[in-house]
């Protein structure tokens, strides 16, 4: 594809990302993110064919970029709830499921040139095998912080990765900050967690868990991430932040009763997207 038509094709997918409110998109190329793909025991089935949990490399070997697709501030959660109004049932993962059919029209503004493009997700999801956390490691703008997730330069805590999608169109991969924003940062978030989970040299995702299913103080609201400077005017809307602090809850309660494979796992040393901490 000529230079002038993948610039233009690009402009285009970012256009309607915004729309949707992915605000945050950030390029790999396959050089930073190929060995994060492929886990050991995955790959593809037999002769070839993908199978449920085959992890995104193996779906799409001819992807040259990573392309991660985040929401940060309150755009997303307004565009959701416009579409979706009314009550809201956990039942069906409506925010998951809204987030895929958003991602997958985006997908398919791609497949117009790259047949091969494919997403996946931090969620439950045949295509979840992606490790979000990770894939943003090795940068220093991402690393995480003491409330155990990683620290938007613009929006702060108030952030979440949705989805990444794989694809063989060479886009201008994304030139990151070269610092957190918590380096330098006295660090208010620690001198207000009433448990001491948050932490200078790591989250305490247990003391953090076990304070959230006994008190209710901390059920509906993180103090510490409250505390958080950066990105302050994107914090969530009271009901943004009760449904994903509803959403974390449950799967806190789920890790305590061991009722699936997450109590078969300790508990990360530092944050990911969809655990125990939005």
């Amino acid at each position: 594809m000529a230079e002038g038509d993948l610039l233009s094709k690009w402009e285009s997918f970012r256009s309607r990302a915004a729309v949707f409110g992915f605000n945050i998109v950030w390029v790999f190329d396959r050089s930073q993110v190929d060995p994060q793909f492929a886990p050991p025991g995955h790959g593809a089935g037999a002769g070839g064919g993908s199978v449920q949990g085959t992890p995104p490399a193996a779906l799409c070997p001819t992807y040259r970029r990573a392309v991660v697709l985040g929401s940060g501030g309150k755009s997303f959660w307004e565009e959701f709830r416009a579409g979706i109004p009314g009550t809201l049932d956990f039942a069906c993962n409506p925010l998951d499921r809204y987030t895929e059919n958003q991602v997958d029209t985006l997908v398919s503004i791609l497949r117009s040139s790259d047949p091969g493009a494919v997403a996946a997700y931090p969620f439950t999801h045949p295509r979840q095998i992606i490790p979000f956390h990770s894939l943003l490691g090795g940068i220093e703008a991402f690393s995480a912080s003491p409330i155990g997730i990683a620290i938007d330069p613009v929006h702060g805590p108030w952030f979440a990765w949705r989805a990444v999608i794989l694809t063989s169109m060479r886009f201008p991969v994304s030139r990151f900050p070269d610092r957190s924003p918590c380096s330098g940062c006295p660090a208010p978030c620690v001198k207000v967690c009433p448990v001491e989970a948050a932490s200078q040299t790591g989250f305490r995702w247990q003391k953090c868990v076990q304070h959230r299913l006994s008190q209710a103080g901390c059920r509906t609201q993180c103090d510490a991430r409250e505390a958080c400077p950066v990105g302050t005017d994107s914090r969530y809307s009271r009901e943004q932040s009760a449904y994903h602090y509803e959403a974390s809850l449950r799967t806190a309660r789920r890790w305590a009763s061991g009722a699936d494979a997450i109590k078969r796992e300790p508990l990360p040393a530092s944050g990911t997207i969809g655990s125990v901490f939005p």
